[in-house]
């Protein structure tokens, strides 16, 4: 841009007295209001337009700025005369904005930046007042002031709408009516919880007639668990949560009881301060808990790398911009990114403000690249691969894990309840009587038949023979270890369910369960069934083997669940017993006669022992084969002096145990698999560790490679109260938390409470969610939002009485109708004159179509990612290593869109398309577009097919539905609480009876649309007649109005 010149101008005949007098009319009587009314504000009416047009060139970027000139700062702006203040025809500003000289002109042309003729008038009119400048508005410690008196103050159910009706009784504009009943608990639900209310909660309360109905409600919906999951969407973006880590081959990462804290942290009301602190600092506090240890995970989210090539370097600087980026937009809602490489344009931040909070986190213990490359070696990721984890990490305790795995013992026992064949459940009995007369353990040791290779032990375990000893240097590596140990048992008349191998420590090895000097040994089993009087074997499956110790097997990043595919024991208890459990597939029934024969292979093992058991899956979850102590009392009493329970235990025992029935067996197969995936209830997740803090400079232009810039020490930003950051000795992360809810921090309480305010309104009372800056806006009403910003600090930071401060406000309550008078004048309902429209977010897209459907699964909270069907082939190009999508079976697949795996440089289609952002960044507010992709979506995502079809058949299994009239009504209510209106109901009615006859006569066609998804067809009902309902389900789950909280 062109540079305003030094000296004065000449006078120039630009001024409008005009303007004046309209500004200020000259009447006594009107005077004072008049010119208050017309009084121009520099935050409100002046920055916004020198920010979006000046600062650039005149702003705070001190290697960009023209001329020396700050058009930010009066004392530069009034030194270069400018601006003359109270004389806008001495002022080289007006001069240069009404120039039409291209070498004059402000904004020059090149910039693309016009000035319009309400914009140039506003400046004139400001520098004709004095050229008054504030400090920007966030910047300014919030006031709590006194709400506002109003006439129709029967309105005003809390200061919010005090403040709101103030602003529109200043306009002459009325607020909305109340919205309906359905409405509202429609809308109450979707904002606070995600999910729509049913038909029957619709009409308890529209029939509630208690006074404080709506205040219950909104309690009911703020105690409910659901509404941890509803507020943890929009934190999860902002923490850039994630399940892989993004970078190059984008691998999983363990992570997901950080999501966990979050739905948590929200259902316990953790005050708003604690939970900043505990996510950026917990392993800084005194004695941290393990929760507070999961909560620094949110350090960990960037994203992260181990690229061959890649340089270390690098990529740590990489991860020290994106963790200043998201703490300046998470809590200061500040754009500093730029700062990385230059002074902010717009705003007071500097390139060493930057830096300075770079500073902060440079004690987080990472690594540049997750790999033991040898040019960048990593001693303590030794022999890392694609396939490892993203340390440091802990292991925690899993609610959810142990919940889902009680669920699943519950179902296993429940399905074992069926009364079981009488006489193969008689001679079972029978058999397990004789076998613990014997084997009180449960188990029974199978002899070593490979002799004289290895040697049988007192302990029923096997030695395997030392090797002769060779004296020939050079033939030494021609002699191989044996390898195998072979064990064979003929127990007569009996089962097996279980096989159980045995390392045993043994003074032979040192005292080891390894032999020459290995640190560990690697277990495969094979075994067979050798029927009587036959030479050949018939191989025996496996499903499941688990050890007590071993040395984790790693796929993505995350744990190879079992040991079936190979036992690696562990290293730190070489000197101790370990042991591993396979699990037959299914159990076999051996005949008298008949040989057990198995084979052990392993070529550092010392001393095995192995025994089988007829005892199958233990429910408990119980994987190293002991035997629960309730089960011999069961068998030694009678039939007729049992317990309940002592039958219950039996049957379970025989069901589990034996394979008499194939189709049981497999539904048992699955819930044995998906109960040992569940560990013991835990799992691991990446945390935050201190490590001796590595040295932050300032980078030229944001160079990794240029370590010409000053060092900086940990500082908060140079312009903002300091008092709170203020300590001895170097400041920490926690130091940096406890600055960021400081009761002087004038920004974090205002970007929370216009984060949710959006929440609950469509909009922030401040627009621009990710920025309060300069290239931000105004808000709408700057004392309300004050206002609300004290009362939350005051309040102790209480997140949950905020929420009910809003939704209970008359204002939320608005109908949400547009009003014609207001199309023009108020188009973005920026007034707050009604409620506010909008669509539903990705993830409540897809809960709410599961919900009206039936299908959502809401009985657990937290836990793993599911993994929703999805197109075959979309992982195609995902490599390092090659992976394959293999979607979430039974109740997994209904889970709610929270806990869809995010894979972030592929995105699920579904979240893409309906503008979820892959959270490669901190995302403080996300794009709503309108594409056809999404009717696509809603049309064929087999989800929302699914959903249809379940639906369909609810609506004709229903036995109070009797005709298509009152199904299209309960299909209305599901969908949308309410009935159809008479248009409505004629055109879906008509649509159906089309969909009939192009059913009928097209057989296959039904049956194709009734065969999507996993949940099984009902029963007994016509196809063609489910086929048409579930086209109209189809039509309605993809009405603009079913996506929509109005």
């Amino acid at each position: 841009m062109r540079e305003f010149p030094a000296w004065n101008v000449p006078q120039r005949a630009m001024f409008v007295i005009g303007l004046l007098a309209t500004i200020c009319p000259r009447s006594p009587a009107s005077e004072p209001d008049a010119r208050a009314a017309a009084r121009v504000e520099f935050n409100r009416d002046v920055r916004p337009i020198l920010s979006d047009n000046c600062y650039s060139c005149h702003g705070p970027d001190k290697n960009r700025r023209k001329a020396k000139l700050r058009l930010d700062e009066r004392a530069s702006a009034l030194e270069k005369q400018a601006i003359v203040p109270g004389k806008p025809d001495d002022s080289e500003l007006v001069a240069r904005i009404l120039s039409d000289d291209e070498d004059e002109m402000m904004p020059p042309r090149e910039s693309h930046k016009t000035l319009t003729a309400h914009q140039k008038d506003l400046l004139k009119a400001w520098i004709a007042q004095g050229a008054e400048y504030q400090a920007h508005w966030a910047y300014v410690a919030p006031a709590k002031r006194k709400p506002p008196h109003v006439k129709r103050s029967d309105w005003v159910r809390n200061p919010v709408d005090a403040f709101i009706l103030a602003s529109l009784e200043s306009k002459g504009i009325e607020p909305s009516p109340e919205a309906p009943r359905r409405t509202l608990i429609r809308r109450l639900s979707l904002d606070l919880i995600g999910v729509p209310p049913t038909p029957d909660e619709v009409r308890a309360f529209e029939q509630d007639a208690d006074t404080k109905a709506y205040e219950h409600l909104v309690d009911r919906l703020l105690d409910s668990p659901h509404y941890g999951e509803r507020m943890a969407v929009s934190w999860l973006d902002l923490a850039r949560f994630s399940d892989t880590v993004g970078y190059h081959g984008d691998q999983g990462q363990r992570v997901f009881p950080y999501r966990d804290y979050v739905i948590d942290a929200f259902n316990r009301n953790k005050p708003f301060d604690a939970f900043t602190i505990e996510q950026l600092a917990g392993d800084l506090l005194p004695k941290p808990t393990t929760e507070q240890l999961v909560a620094t995970g949110f350090n960990r989210l960037n994203m992260m790398t181990r690229e061959g090539g890649a340089q270390p370097g690098e990529y740590l600087a990489k991860y020290a911009s994106d963790r200043v980026r998201t703490v300046s937009l998470t809590w200061l809602g500040s754009t500093m990114g730029c700062c990385e490489c230059h002074d902010h344009k717009y705003d007071p931040f500097s390139q060493r403000d930057f830096y300075s909070l770079a500073a902060f986190f440079a004690d987080v213990k990472q690594w540049g690249v997750y790999q033991d490359y040898d040019y960048t070696p990593n001693p303590e990721l030794r022999g890392w691969s694609n396939d490892h984890p993203f340390p440091p990490e802990i292991e925690v305790e899993s609610a959810y894990l142990l919940n889902r795995r009680k669920q699943l013992a519950d179902r296993i026992r429940q399905a074992c309840s069926t009364a079981p064949d009488d006489d193969a459940f008689a001679r079972w009995l029978d058999q397990a009587r004789e076998f613990l007369k014997t084997s009180e353990t449960g188990w029974r040791t199978v002899p070593v038949s490979n002799e004289p290779d290895a040697k049988p032990q007192p302990d029923g375990g096997a030695l395997l023979a030392d090797l002769p000893k060779i004296a020939d240097e050079k033939t030494k590596s021609k002699a191989k270890p044996k390898e195998t140990w072979t064990f064979r048992v003929e127990p007569g008349a009996a089962w097996v369910s279980r096989v159980r191998v045995e390392l045993l420590p043994h003074p032979a090895n040192g005292g080891k369960i390894t032999r020459n000097g290995a640190e560990n040994a690697t277990v495969a089993l094979t075994a067979s069934i050798h029927p009587a009087g036959s030479k050949d074997g018939k191989p025996v499956r496996f499903h499941l083997a688990e050890a007590d110790q071993k040395q984790p097997r790693y796929f993505n990043g995350y744990e190879v669940p079992g040991v079936l595919n190979g036992w690696t024991t562990s290293t730190d208890h070489a000197k101790e017993k370990q042991t591993a459990v396979w699990h037959l597939d299914p159990p076999i029934e051996l005949k008298d006669g008949d040989a057990l024969v198995v084979d052990v292979n392993g070529a550092q093992a010392g001393c095995v022992r192995v025994g089988f058991s007829p005892f199958g899956f233990d429910p408990r979850g119980n994987l190293d084969g002991g035997l629960d102590p309730d089960v011999k009392p069961a068998l030694e009493a009678k039939a007729g002096d049992r317990t309940p329970e002592q039958t219950a235990l039996l049957k379970t025992l025989y069901r589990l145990g034996s394979a008499t029935d194939t189709a049981f067996w497999n539904d048992m197969r699955g819930l044995c698999r998906q109960i040992a995936e569940c560990r013991d209830g835990r799992a691991f997740t990446m945390i935050t560790q201190p490590a001796p803090p590595l040295e932050t400079r300032v980078l030229p232009r944001g160079d990794w490679q240029d370590k010409t810039g000053a060092v900086v020490e940990p500082a908060v930003p140079h312009f903002l109260p300091q008092e709170a950051s203020k300590s001895s000795g170097r400041q920490t992360r926690l130091d940096l938390a406890r600055w960021i809810v400081a009761p002087e921090n004038p920004l974090t309480a205002r970007v929370f409470m216009n984060r949710l305010w959006k929440q609950c309104f469509g909009a922030g009372l401040s627009g621009v969610i990710e920025d309060v800056g300069a290239q931000g806006e105004w808000p709408v009403h700057p004392e309300l939002l004050d206002w609300l910003a004290v009362d939350f600090r005051e309040g102790g930071w209480d997140v949950k009485r905020m929420v009910k401060t809003l939704v209970t406000s008359s204002a939320y309550r608005q109908d949400s109708r547009q009003r014609p008078e207001l199309r023009d004048a108020d188009p973005a309902n920026r007034w707050i004159a009604s409620q506010s429209p909008r669509r539903l977010e990705a993830e409540f897209v897809r809960d709410n179509a599961l919900a009206v459907a039936g299908l959502l699964k809401l009985d657990l909270i937290g836990g793993p990612s599911a993994f929703p069907y999805q197109p075959a082939g979309y992982y195609s190009n995902l490599q390092f290593p090659d992976r394959d999508y293999d979607a979430s079976a039974g109740d997994l697949q209904y889970r709610r869109g929270l806990y869809m795996h995010w894979q972030r440089t592929f995105l699920h289609p579904m979240l893409a398309n309906f503008d979820a952002p892959p959270r490669e960044e901190c995302t403080p507010t996300r794009n709503v577009a309108n594409t056809p992709q999404q009717a696509l979506t809603l049309l064929n995502d087999p989800t929302f097919v699914e959903a249809a079809r379940v639906l369909a058949e609810n609506l004709l299994s229903h036995g109070d539905l009797k005709d298509d009239d009152a199904r299209i009504e309960r299909l209305y209510e599901r969908a949308l609480s309410r009935a159809p209106k008479p248009a409505e109901r004629a055109s879906l009615a008509g649509f159906l009876a089309r969909q009939r006859l192009v059913f009928r006569d097209h057989p296959p066609e039904a049956d194709r649309l009734l065969h999507v998804g996993q949940s099984p067809s009902a029963k007994g009902l016509d196809p063609s007649e489910v086929a048409a309902w579930t086209t109209v389900c189809r039509v309605v789950l993809n009405l603009h109005e079913t996506i929509t909280r109005y």
